[in-house]
C-alpha cells in the first residue's frame, strides 16, 4: 500500500501535533494523533492482520520530514490505533531501535538477533503483531522475507504427518535472559491448535542456543529433521515472499500466522547513514484467544495476561 500525497500530509500534520503536545512518548494516544483520510489505511490494515493475509506493508511514510525522535512518535501513534504496545525486553522497553551494535549472539547470553547484522532465520517476534518501520536502509543486503506459518504447518502435515505431531510437542527455547520470571529457557510447542486456530512460536536459533543449558534435553533426530523441514519450506519460493524495505516503509505482520526473516547486510561506514529500523510489539484489540502454553513465554506472556485480565473484567 503506497501512500498518496494527501495521506503523507495527514501523517506529517498528525506527527507535528503530537510533538507539540510535549507529552512523553509512552503517554501519547490516538487522541494526540488526529488523522484524515489516512485512517482508512489503518482500518484496511487491521482487517488484514487478523482474518486476512496476516501482514501489510505501508510505503512512503514521510519519515524524512522528522528527526529519529519524531519518527518514533509517528510509529508509536500508528501502533496505538492497532492495539497495546508490549515490552520487548526484561527492562520493559516498549519500542526498540533495530540496528547493528557490532555484537554477536554466540559471544553473549543476552544479545539478540536484531542487534546484529547477521542473517535472521525465519522466526516470530512478541505480541500479536510486530510493526517495523524503516528509517534508513543498509548499504547492501538485508532483504526481508515473510511466509505463512499456517501454510508451512499444513504442508508438513500433508508431507510428513509424523513430523507435524512433533511440531505440536514442546521444544526448549533460550530466553536470552529477557524473561521477567528469570527463567533461562521456556518450554513450548512450535505450533498449537487452540480455539479452532493454528498459532505459532518459532526461533530455531534460540532452540539451538538453549542446548547449552545442562538441564535442557538434547534435540532428537526427529526434532532436527522437522526443524530442517520447516526451514527448507520457509525458503521455498512457493511459500516465501520477499521485499527490500526502504526508508519510509512500515511492515506489520501477525506473529501467530507468519514467520519472518532477514538476510545479512553490509552497512554504511558513516554512523548517521547506517541501517536503522524502529519496532513495536503489539497486542491487537481484536486479537485471537491464546493457549495456556503461552502464559509463561516472553513473547506472548504480556498479551496472554492482558487477555486474561480483560476476560476477568468482562465476567466479573
Amino acid at each position: 500500500m503506497a501512500l498518496n500525497l494527501e495521506e503523507q500530509q495527514d501523517l506529517i500534520n498528525a506527527t507535528q501535533i503530537a510533538l507539540k503536545s510535549k507529552k512523553h512518548l509512552y503517554e501519547l494516544g490516538t487522541e494526540d494523533f488526529p488523522l484524515g483520510s489516512f485512517f482508512n489505511r489503518i482500518t484496511a490494515a487491521k482487517n488484514q492482520l487478523e482474518g486476512g493475509l496476516g501482514f501489510v506493508v505501508l510505503r512512503n511514510l514521510p519519515v524524512e520530514k522528522f528527526e529519529d525522535d519524531g519518527a518514533k512518535v509517528m510509529l508509536w501513534c500508528h501502533g496505538k490505533f492497532f492495539g497495546f504496545p508490549e515490552p520487548q525486553d526484561k527492562a520493559g522497553a516498549l519500542i526498540h531501535t533495530v540496528t547493528d551494535t557490532g555484537a554477536a549472539i554466540e559471544k553473549t547470553d543476552n544479545i539478540r538477533g536484531f542487534q546484529t547484522s547477521e542473517e535472521l532465520q525465519f522466526h516470530t517476534d512478541g505480541g500479536d503483531v510486530f510493526a517495523l518501520m524503516c528509517l534508513r536502509a543498509a548499504k547492501r543486503g538485508g532483504l526481508s522475507k515473510l511466509v505463512s506459518s499456517v501454510a508451512i504447518f499444513n504442508a508438513i502435515k500433508k508431507m510428513r504427518p509424523d513430523l507435524a505431531e512433533i511440531l505440536q510437542e514442546p521444544f526448549y527455547f533460550d530466553t536470552r535472559a529477557q524473561n521477567v520470571n528469570e527463567s533461562q529457557y521456556q518450554k513450548v510447542p512450535i505450533f498449537i491448535k487452540h480455539d479452532n486456530l493454528i498459532s505459532a512460536l518459532y526461533k530455531r536459533k534460540y532452540i539451538e542456543t538453549a542446548q547449552r543449558f545442562s538441564d535442557v534435553p538434547k534435540l532428537t533426530d526427529k526434532q532436527i529433521d522437522v526443524l530442517n523441514l520447516v526451514d527448507t519450506l520457509c525458503n521455498n519460493k512457493e511459500f516465501c515472499f520477499d521485499m527490500q524495505l526502504r526508508a519510509g516503509d512500515l511492515e506489520i505482520a501477525n506473529n501467530a500466522t507468519t514467520f519472518h526473516s532477514r538476510e545479512n547486510y553490509e552497512d554504511h561506514p558513516e554512523l548517521e547513514k547506517r541501517r536503522c529500523m524502529l519496532r513495536l510489539w503489539l497486542s491487537l484489540f481484536n486479537g485471537r484467544a491464546l493457549p495456556d502454553a503461552y502464559e509463561a513465554t516472553r513473547e506472548w506472556g504480556p498479551t496472554f495476561l492482558r487477555r486474561k485480565e480483560k476476560q476477568h473484567y468482562f465476567y466479573s
